[in-house]
């Protein structure tokens, strides 16, 4: 199959979804007439790329040099900037380097098992939180690679569950235990908000607003309590650097994404570099956490020989 067909853009639902790309009379006449040619006799062709997304990816190419040929600046199309197929990944670069992130999180966490004992303090629930950044990064590769409906609500749910599993883990490492009543309720507190969310999303509307406010109001929340929890430890835990230093670098690099300009190459573009940006933390993250469980597994047998 021909790399050039592999980009999806979806017909708009409302204005608001539009760009000045596929808003021109020129895209529209352009797809109009290429369905009618080429699609009719093909309507059961391709697996996953169809005649319509090729025709979409063809008459998308021809609307920017349309533009380009009249002084116009490079438009979007569906609320995105054009980008150029690799290997059947709708945006190459922001697709491999979720696959990157994804990889440093199934090494760590090898390197992790290898290190950290299972009877260690919060081992199980660092063995989930990777499971929960796998996921994500895998749901990100895949919505990069074939942006639907379904992969885009995947990618942000799935998002989305990484943030809050965060700041679930910053609270219960916050609170010292898994066991204690606060910690319970602030578990079901974690629970139930993820099950409002994802279920609001799911059957009453899919609201990118609201969504973006959750991540922001969760992110911010994971960001204080981990920040705190280093202060008050900072004296004790010569380690806790690394955990306020990853979280610092996250922070700073979603700053990237209030960028936004035509993609290098039609290839690399803010998002792309966020999802570069963050790929190397997890290897100081896991480092964090292995110290830190090494520690309260030295703790916890200096208390049983007491």
């Amino acid at each position: 199959m021909n790399n050039h067909i592999l980009l999806v853009i979806f017909t708009c639902t409302s204005v608001a979804w539009c760009s000045s790309g596929d808003r021109s009379e020129f895209y529209r006449t352009c797809v109009a007439k290429c369905y009618k040619e080429k699609c009719r006799a093909q309507q059961g062709d391709g697996f996953i790329w169809k005649c319509p997304d090729e025709c979409k990816y063809d008459c998308m190419w021809n609307t920017v040099d349309e533009f380009v040929k009249n002084g116009r600046t490079t438009p979007q199309f569906h609320g995105k900037w054009p980008f150029v197929c690799w290997l059947g990944m709708q945006e190459p670069a922001s697709a491999i380097f979720s696959l990157m992130n994804l990889m440093c999180h199934v090494v760590m966490l090898r390197h992790f098992r290898t290190l950290v004992p299972q009877h260690a303090p919060l081992y199980w629930l660092w063995i989930t939180y990777a499971l929960v950044c796998m996921n994500g990064w895998f749901w990100s590769f895949v919505f990069h690679t074939k942006d639907t409906d379904s992969t885009e609500k995947l990618d942000y749910f799935s998002a989305f569950s990484m943030v809050l599993f965060s700041f679930y883990s910053a609270c219960i490492r916050l609170l010292g235990s898994q066991m204690s009543l606060p910690s319970i309720a602030v578990s079901l507190l974690c629970m139930g908000f993820l099950i409002y969310h994802l279920s609001y999303l799911s059957l009453v509307r899919f609201d990118y607003g609201y969504n973006m406010k959750a991540n922001i109001f969760v992110g911010a929340l994971n960001v204080i309590t981990w920040l705190v929890w280093c202060g008050l430890k900072r004296r004790t835990l010569p380690y806790v650097w690394k955990c306020a230093l990853t979280v610092t670098l996250v922070s700073v690099s979603i700053l990237l994404e209030t960028a936004d300009f035509p993609p290098i190459a039609w290839t690399l573009d803010a998002h792309a570099l966020w999802h570069l940006s963050t790929s190397p933390l997890p290897l100081l993250w896991y480092s964090f956490l292995i110290d830190d469980c090494r520690h309260q597994l030295g703790v916890k047998k200096l208390e049983k020989s007491v």
